[in-house]
C-alpha cells in the first residue's frame, strides 16, 4: 500500500536562521558568471559610447547609445538560453517533509532533504499580503517551520500562492500524519482574511 503524501505546493523553499532573516538555498550551485560576462558587455558598449562622444563620432554614439541597454540582456538571454528553471517541491510523509530539488543547470546537484516530524519544533503559517502600488496587492502564504537541527541556518521558509483556505485543508490533512501532532502550531493573517474563512 503506497504511503499518504500531501503535496504543500511549494514556490520557493530556503533555509533559514533563528530570526528568519538570512536565507540559504536549498543547494548551493557553482557560479556561471553570467552575470558577469552581461555587465563587462554593457560596460564595454558604455565605453564605445564615451569614446563616440568624446570623439564626435555621432554614428558610433548613436549605435552604442541604441546597443549598451539592450545587448547586456540579449548576452543574458543566449547564455541562459535551452537551460530548464530549478524546481522545487515539499511533500509531507509519513515520519517528516520531503524537498525535493531538480537543479535545471547543473542536473548532478538534483537532490531529495528529508525532515522528520521529530525534529519539528513549531510550525507558523503567516498569510503575507503586499500592496504594489498599481500592480495591486500580492498575496503568498509562508509556512515558517522551527526545527531542532544545529547549524547556522537550521530552520525552513516555504512560500507559496496557494489560497488560504486550500493551504487550510492541506493543514488539517497534515495534522491527521502520525508523528506531526507533537509540534506547535500557529496562524498568522489579517483579521479581515481570517473573518472571510469564517464566513465562508
Amino acid at each position: 500500500m503506497q504511503q499518504k503524501r500531501i503535496r504543500l505546493f511549494a514556490n520557493n523553499v530556503q533555509f533559514t536562521d533563528d530570526g528568519f532573516n538570512r536565507y540559504e538555498p536549498l543547494v548551493r550551485q557553482p557560479s556561471t558568471h553570467q552575470g558577469k560576462s552581461a555587465l563587462l558587455c554593457a560596460v564595454t558598449l558604455f565605453g564605445l559610447f564615451i569614446f563616440g562622444v568624446a570623439t564626435e563620432r555621432d554614428w558610433l554614439a548613436g549605435i552604442m547609445g541604441i546597443a549598451t541597454p539592450i545587448i547586456p540582456f540579449v548576452v543574458l538571454y543566449w547564455l541562459g538560453r535551452g537551460i530548464p528553471e530549478d524546481k522545487v517541491e515539499v511533500y509531507a510523509e509519513q515520519g517528516g517533509l520531503l524537498l525535493t530539488f531538480e537543479c535545471g543547470r547543473f542536473p548532478e546537484l538534483s537532490t531529495d532533504i528529508r525532515v522528520s516530524f521529530t525534529e519539528i519544533n513549531s510550525l507558523t503559517l503567516e498569510s503575507k499580503v503586499v500592496h504594489e502600488g498599481r500592480l495591486g496587492t500580492h498575496r503568498w502564504r509562508q509556512y515558517r517551520i522551527r526545527t531542532s537541527c544545529s547549524g547556522e541556518t537550521p530552520h525552513l521558509l516555504i512560500n507559496t500562492f496557494r489560497p488560504m483556505h486550500l493551504v487550510l485543508k492541506d493543514l488539517q490533512q497534515l495534522a491527521a500524519l502520525p508523528g506531526f501532532g507533537h509540534i506547535d502550531k500557529h496562524l498568522v493573517a489579517p483579521q479581515e482574511e481570517l473573518d472571510a474563512l469564517i464566513i465562508e
